[in-house]
């Protein structure tokens, strides 16, 4: 990877070097737009199990959950573990 400085010890011309905003800024938005879709799954998942495990709970069993979820089988018992999925 190339190096953000110049610096060298005692070097009082040492400075950072920063990439112009053509290049940078697509860098950063998309950053924020990962970012952002992680913040939205995280909360899906959350949401995801609380209706989950109520759903465990009515008496029909759980594995019509695994298709109506997608769940792996794994997930669907971290989750009725009370285990988050994100």
């Amino acid at each position: 990877m190339d190096s953000d400085w110049t610096f060298n010890i005692d070097d009082t011309t040492a400075r950072s070097t920063v990439p112009p905003d053509e290049v940078s800024l697509p860098v950063r938005q998309a950053a924020d737009e990962l970012r952002h879709a992680m913040d939205a799954c995280r909360s899906a998942a959350i949401d995801l199990g609380a209706a989950v495990r109520t759903s465990s709970q009515a008496g029909y069993g759980t594995k019509w959950i695994l298709g109506a979820a997608g769940l792996s089988t794994e997930d669907l018992e971290r989750v009725l573990r009370g285990e988050e999925l994100f």
